[in-house]
């Protein structure tokens, strides 16, 4: 069961750097690590970001940062 809930758009850009803080204390800790990022992977489109790995579940994740009018997206990777 996944600790990670999908975001579908951050509100402000203090929110989504806020989000990012988070991302970079679970790296750190060890709780997540970063992974490299499929280039032809576009779930709904949307391309680029950065993805990351939950350590427990082995659940692949993806952080897409706002560009407006697209408020960007915290999503879990369909497949890999």
């Amino acid at each position: 069961m996944s600790r990670w809930f999908e975001i579908h758009g951050f509100s402000n850009l203090a929110e989504f750097d806020r989000f990012a803080e988070y991302l970079r204390h679970e790296t750190g800790s060890g709780a997540a690590e970063e992974v490299t990022v499929d280039e032809d992977y576009g779930h709904g489109e949307i391309y680029g970001g950065k993805w990351f790995r939950d350590c427990d579940t082995g659940e692949v994740w993806r952080l897409v940062p706002p560009d407006p009018p697209f408020l960007g997206v915290w999503e879990r990777v369909l497949r890999l």
